[in-house]
């Protein structure tokens, strides 16, 4: 009998050990996509660094860029974890005390993945089905479009770079009913505008933001003047951070499609 309770006891300090193991307490947040979920997960009090694009976590120390963070500054965060957009945006053997993970994903069901993943490491498995529940929710408010509408998506006037297949904006515009014009299968491409009027789009999405700080009217470049497509300026925090605004992102456009969709008949 004394036998079984040590064996029990052995048991559960395994268990509590390996929870405790999981449960960081000194986060700093290098991919700023990342930052929505921490926040969503209710983790706000374990962030203790993050880029100077991130605007929650207002107690957390800014620690540069997510592509020339301040390694200074992070060591003396101590963090037991790093959240970077991919493994080589920071050298993991200058923090080998640190968990390194990647949070970088380009599909609405990779975002709800990594929901899954980080909800474990918290021992937040309950709120992160939570939210996923809640996101999946939102996307039954997606309306079928009968007539898909060709859609090119700005991210650059100067250079000039459209989303290809690859990036998050791909998966938003086909959730929300559309069709990338760009067929190219990567993150970004750098095409010539003059292949924009060859394709004829029936939709132009281009951003405003950091990356492309005063855009051009559209209707206002010379090559697009003739083109009868729909253009609409959107924000650039909308389409380019992979998390939970993406699905906000797709009842924004899939409300824009089927009005076009209507109006096109």
């Amino acid at each position: 009998m004394r036998l079984m309770k040590l064996t029990l006891m052995s048991v559960m300090l395994v268990f509590y050990l390996c929870n405790v193991s999981l449960a960081f307490d000194r986060i700093v947040i290098l991919a700023p996509d990342a930052a929505d979920i921490f926040h969503k997960l209710n983790l706000d009090y374990k962030v203790v660094g993050i880029t100077k694009h991130i605007k929650l976590f207002k107690k957390a120390k800014r620690v540069g860029t997510h592509l020339r963070p301040n390694i200074e500054i992070i060591k003396s965060l101590n963090p037991d974890l790093i959240v970077v957009k991919r493994k080589n945006n920071i050298n993991a053997s200058m923090f080998q005390h640190a968990k390194i993970y990647a949070y970088n994903p380009q599909t609405l069901e990779g975002i709800e993945k990594n929901i899954r993943a980080i909800g474990k490491m918290f021992n937040k498995e309950k709120e992160a089905i939570n939210l996923i529940t809640s996101l999946n929710n939102m996307l039954q408010q997606v309306k079928n479009i009968e007539k898909k509408p060709k859609v090119v998506f700005e991210v650059m006037e100067t250079p000039y770079i459209v989303a290809g297949k690859k990036s998050i904006i791909n998966d938003i515009i086909e959730k929300a009913g559309g069709s990338n014009a760009i067929t190219s299968n990567r993150y970004f491409v750098r095409i010539s505008p003059e292949k924009i009027v060859f394709i004829n789009p029936d939709i132009y999405l281009y951003e405003v933001g950091p990356m492309n700080k005063n855009p051009t009217d559209p209707k206002k470049r010379a090559l697009f003047k003739k083109l009868k497509m729909l253009d609409v300026q959107v924000d650039q925090d909308m389409f380019l951070r992979s998390n939970t605004v993406s699905f906000k992102s797709v009842l924004f456009l899939n409300k824009l499609f089927l009005k076009w969709s209507q109006n096109a008949r």
